[in-house]
């Protein structure tokens, strides 16, 4: 009589778990590899081939050194958003010598717009504490916004709880006394209204020394005038200098204005009527010489110990800051 099997003695249920069957951890097909990982494998081999360090390759690239390890361990979740991502692996495919879009495996899937799991908020899954971008993200300005506001709550809860104590004094500002509203005089102020020479600027612009000179100039006689003549009748006339000019004219007659410099002799034929005016220097009349008639002199400044006329000063404005 055959003996019966150990299996036969056991509950059909415990069989079935012991039945020697493929499991189905072994039936199923393995699971794809992230391209993350292979991409990393592929930049790190380059890398190495051109003797490059991490921190060199990041000097070389401008891409900071955790960006690098990131992409070459296939750490997805340390890696910056996709604009600025795309922009670093063009570089790195540049420096290592790849083809262009050899690393494009790093960049995240565009999820369908259809897709349900498209519709899932991404950035609140990916946010950590750590992860704050306090100058760029909108955590960071999210966060500024909610510091600010509770300051703001503190302090006006602090203030409430100030007065209901009755520990809080609000006293405004008393306004200025007479007193005080009334400046003291200003030593400088003083010391020009003493000393006006003191002030340059505003006497150009009043034009003191533009006056001091015209009458110093109409006194002495010296530095370029006006000589006019006024010539009833037909006149011959003859201007002369010491330094050898001159000017002759027939038959002249009218008005004749002329800027010259003295000395200069002034010669008339016919001789005017004595005491007519008709030969005027700076307006002023000038009598015939003696013994000489229709003849005027005009005496050079120098006989009289002026020097030229200077240049008329220019009108300057004071500066406005000055008292």
């Amino acid at each position: 009589m055959p003996r019966p099997r150990i299996t036969s003695l056991l509950p059909q249920a415990l069989r079935r778990r012991l039945r020697l069957e493929p499991s189905a951890a072994a039936s199923a097909p393995p699971a794809p590899e992230d391209p993350l990982l292979q991409l990393g494998r592929l930049l790190r081999q380059k890398r190495e081939e051109q003797g490059l360090s991490l921190r060199q390759l990041a000097t070389e690239t401008r891409i900071s050194t955790p960006v690098i390890e990131a992409l070459e361990r296939g750490w997805r979740d340390r890696l910056p958003e996709p604009a600025y991502l795309r922009t670093m692996l063009a570089l790195l495919e540049q420096h290592l010598g790849l083809e262009p879009g050899a690393l494009n495996a790093a960049l995240p899937l565009q999820a369908h717009p259809l897709d349900d799991h498209s519709k899932q908020p991404s950035l609140l899954r990916r946010f950590t504490p750590g992860s704050i971008d306090v100058f760029t993200s909108w955590q960071g300005t999210v966060l500024y916004g909610l510091l600010t506001a509770g300051l703001i709550y503190a302090v006006n809860l602090q203030q409430q709880q100030l007065a209901a104590a009755n520990q809080l004094t609000l006293r405004p500002v008393p306004p200025l006394t007479e007193a005080e509203r009334v400046k003291p005089p200003d030593s400088n102020a003083l010391l020009l209204q003493v000393h006006p020479d003191l002030r340059p600027l505003q006497q150009a612009a009043r034009g003191v020394a533009q006056k001091q000179w015209s009458r110093e100039a109409r006194q002495e006689g010296g530095g370029p005038g006006v000589l006019r003549l006024r010539l009833d009748q037909p006149t011959s006339l003859q201007l002369s200098s010491e330094s050898g000019e001159g000017t002759r004219l027939q038959g002249a007659r009218g008005s004749l204005v002329l800027q010259m410099q003295p000395p200069l002799q002034v010669q008339l034929t016919p001789p005017p009527a004595a005491g007519s005016g008709a030969v005027r220097w700076n307006e002023q009349p000038l009598e015939a010489e003696a013994g000489r008639p229709g003849g005027y002199r005009v005496p050079p400044a120098a006989a009289r110990g002026s020097a030229a006329a200077p240049a008329a000063l220019p009108s300057v404005a004071p500066p406005a800051d000055l008292p």
